[in-house]
C-alpha cells in the first residue's frame, strides 16, 4: 500500500476546453479590437455643418429667363449650360453646389462609382464578400491629402444635395473628387484596353489682332466612366470665396476640383489626368483637380502658380497647362506623385492625355497610353491648325469643331481621332485677357454660348456685357452628337452583353448603335468583334474592313484587326 502524505493534494483532471475557451475569448478580444481599429483607420472625419433654407425661383425682369437662388447663390440655365453663382464660406459654396444642382448630382455619381468599384477585383473566394473592405482599406488615406476647406465644401455638397433629394453620401462624394488621379474606366465604355478615364485637349492660339494675346481651345470627356460622361452636364461655376480670389471653372455636377478654370487676375489652368507607373491610391497626397482649384483660389501671377504645382504633391499624374492673361505667356508642368517637370517653352500648341517630356516620356505607363490612345492625331491635327495666328474668335472655334484627319483627309463622324470626336462633356474658348468665355450648348448642335467673366469675377460694369454666341455650324448635320450619344449607350449595352457572353442581345444592340450612326468607328470594330465571338468570320472580316478603309481610331485595336484581316 502506497504512503499516505497528509496534506497532499490530489492530481487535477485535465480540462483542455477551458484552454481552449480561454484562447477563443481572446481570439474573440483581438477581432473585436482589430474591427474597430480597422473601422477608425478607413473612417472618413465628415467636419460638422448644417443646411438651411428654400430654393426659390426668382425672375430679374418680364420675359427674363427664371432664375433659381438658395441664399446669395443662385442657378440659371442657358440653354443645356447651367451657370452657377456661389459665394461665401467653403460650406456654403458646396451647400450651394448641392443644393442647386441636387438632381444633377447624384447621376454624375453613380456614373464614376464604379470607376472607383473598379479598383479592387472581385476575384478569388472571399472577393466579392469582402470587396467593400479591400475597397475602403486601399481608399484610407484618399481624404488625408484633402485641406480643411475641402472636406468642408465636400460635406456641404453633401448636405446640399441630400436637401434636395438626391441620395448621396459623404464617402461617395468624396472618394468621387480622386477619381481622375486613380480611377479606372469600365469595360463597357471600350476605354478597358487603353486604360483612359478622361479624355483632354487644350489648344493655345495666338491672337493675329492682339499679338500677346491667346486664345485657349479646350474639350473634355469623360468617355471612361459607367455612362461614358453622358451625365456630366456642362456646368459654368463662378466662385466667389471668402478671402481668396474669385475665379471660374466649367466642370460638372458634383465636382468641387477643376479641370478647366480662370481666375480674376486671367490665370488660366487646363488640367490632362495622365498614367504613369508611380501612382498609387494608398498615398496621402492632393487630387489633381483640387490642386488646380487651389491654383485659381491663390495665384495671382504665372511663377506663383508654377510654384504651387510644383510644390504640392499630387495624388495622380497630370500634364497641367498654365496660361498668364495679362502677358499671353503660357507653360506647361507635367507633375505625378514623384516628379514635377516644367517646361517654359513648349515646343508644340497642343496637348492632350500624354505626358511630353523627355523626363515622363519613357515612363512605362505613359508610354503605354502614347501607343494605345488617339491622342497624338488629335494633338498633330490641332498644332497645324493653329501655326499661324488666328483672326477672331470664329477662327478658334472651327478649329475646336475640326473633324478631319492630320493629313487634312476627311473622317466619319464620331471619330476619336479628331478635334471634335462627339465624346466630350464640355468645350470652350476663354480669352483669358479679356475674361470672355464662350462654352457649347450641348442642347443647340454646337452652339457656343457667351459669358462675360470680367464683370463677374471682377465686377466690372454695371451689368455683363458678353460677345456675340458662336453660332453653330451650318455644314454639320444638326442631331450629330444627339445621334452620337444615343449610340454610343447602345454599345456599352452591347459590350455588357458580350462580357455575359449574350452575343445574341450584343449584336442586336451594336445594330441599333448603327442605324443611329452607321459610320461610326467603334461600332463597326465591335460588330467585328462580336461576329467573332459568334463564329461568323466572314462578317468580322467585312466589318474590320470597312473600320479599317474608314481609318482605324484605335491603334491597339487595328493591330488585332489587321492580323485577322490577313489570316
Amino acid at each position: 500500500m502506497p504512503d499516505l502524505v497528509i496534506g497532499a493534494r490530489r492530481s487535477a483532471f485535465p480540462r483542455p476546453w477551458r484552454a481552449a475557451g480561454i484562447a477563443f475569448a481572446l481570439l474573440g478580444v483581438a477581432l473585436v479590437v482589430a474591427w474597430f481599429i480597422y473601422r477608425r483607420s478607413v473612417a472618413y472625419e465628415e467636419p460638422d455643418g448644417y443646411v438651411t433654407g428654400e430654393v426659390v425661383g426668382t425672375q430679374a425682369a418680364p420675359g427674363a429667363p427664371p432664375i433659381l437662388t438658395f441664399g446669395s447663390s443662385s442657378l440659371e440655365w442657358l440653354g443645356g449650360i447651367a451657370v452657377l453663382r456661389t459665394t461665401g464660406e467653403s460650406h456654403a459654396i458646396g451647400a450651394a453646389h448641392g443644393r442647386l444642382l441636387g438632381p444633377l448630382v447624384a447621376p454624375a455619381l453613380r456614373a464614376t462609382d464604379p470607376s472607383i468599384e473598379g479598383t479592387v477585383t472581385d476575384e478569388g473566394m472571399f472577393g466579392g464578400l469582402t470587396h467593400n473592405m479591400r475597397l475602403a482599406w486601399q481608399w484610407r488615406f484618399i481624404d488625408d491629402g484633402l485641406a480643411d476647406a475641402d472636406r468642408l465644401q465636400i460635406a456641404g455638397m453633401t448636405r446640399g444635395a441630400a436637401a434636395s433629394g438626391a441620395s448621396v453620401g459623404f464617402d461617395e462624394m468624396l472618394r468621387a473628387q480622386a477619381v481622375l488621379d486613380v480611377g479606372v474606366p469600365q469595360r463597357a465604355s471600350g476605354e478597358i484596353g487603353r486604360y483612359s478615364l478622361a479624355h483632354s485637349l487644350t489648344v493655345i492660339a495666338q491672337q493675329a489682332q492682339a499679338p500677346a494675346r491667346v486664345w485657349i481651345g479646350r474639350t473634355f470627356a469623360l468617355s471612361g466612366v459607367a455612362d461614358g460622361g453622358d451625365s456630366a452636364v456642362p456646368v459654368v461655376e463662378i466662385v466667389q470665396p471668402n478671402g481668396k480670389i474669385a475665379w471660374a471653372s466649367v466642370g460638372w455636377p458634383g465636382q468641387a476640383g477643376v479641370v478647366t478654370g480662370v481666375n480674376a487676375q486671367g490665370i488660366a489652368v487646363m488640367v490632362h489626368p495622365a498614367r504613369t507607373a508611380d501612382v498609387r491610391p494608398t498615398r496621402t497626397a492632393r487630387p489633381i483637380a483640387m490642386l488646380a482649384r487651389t491654383v485659381l483660389e491663390q495665384a495671382k501671377t504665372l511663377d506663383e502658380a508654377i510654384k504651387l504645382v510644383e510644390q504640392t504633391q499630387t495624388l495622380g499624374a497630370a500634364l497641367f497647362v498654365l496660361v498668364d492673361g495679362a502677358s499671353g505667356k503660357w507653360v506647361i508642368v507635367e507633375r505625378t506623385p514623384s516628379k514635377a517637370i516644367l517646361e517654359r517653352n513648349p515646343k508644340q500648341p497642343a496637348f492632350g492625355d500624354v505626358l511630353v517630356t523627355n523626363a515622363l516620356s519613357q515612363d512605362p505607363e505613359n508610354d503605354r497610353a502614347r501607343r494605345m490612345l488617339p491622342t497624338g492625331a488629335r494633338v498633330e491635327r490641332a498644332s497645324r491648325l493653329v501655326r499661324a495666328p488666328l483672326n477672331d474668335v470664329a477662327s478658334m472655334a472651327a478649329v475646336m469643331r475640326d473633324q478631319r484627319g492630320p493629313d487634312d483627309s476627311p473622317r466619319p463622324p464620331g471619330h476619336r481621332g479628331v478635334i471634335d470626336d462627339g465624346r466630350a462633356s464640355h468645350t470652350i474658348i476663354l480669352d483669358p485677357t479679356s475674361l470672355e468665355l464662350w462654352v457649347a450648348d450641348p442642347q443647340s448642335a454646337g452652339r457656343m454660348r457667351a459669358i462675360d467673366l470680367r464683370h463677374e469675377l471682377r465686377k466690372e460694369g454695371d451689368r455683363p456685357a458678353p460677345p456675340a454666341d458662336i453660332a453653330a455650324d451650318s455644314t454639320v448635320e444638326p442631331d450629330r452628337v444627339a445621334h452620337l450619344v444615343t449610340a454610343r449607350a447602345e454599345l456599352r449595352a452591347a459590350r455588357v452583353a458580350l462580357l455575359r457572353g449574350d452575343h445574341e442581345r450584343a449584336a442586336e444592340a451594336c445594330a441599333r448603335a448603327r442605324a443611329r450612326a452607321p459610320s461610326l468607328p467603334e461600332a463597326l470594330e465591335l460588330e467585328a468583334v462580336i461576329a467573332a465571338a459568334r463564329g461568323d468570320r466572314d462578317r468580322a472580316k467585312r466589318a474590320y474592313q470597312q473600320w479599317l478603309d474608314g481609318n482605324a481610331d484605335d491603334p491597339a485595336g487595328e493591330e488585332r484587326a489587321r492580323a485577322f484581316v490577313n489570316r
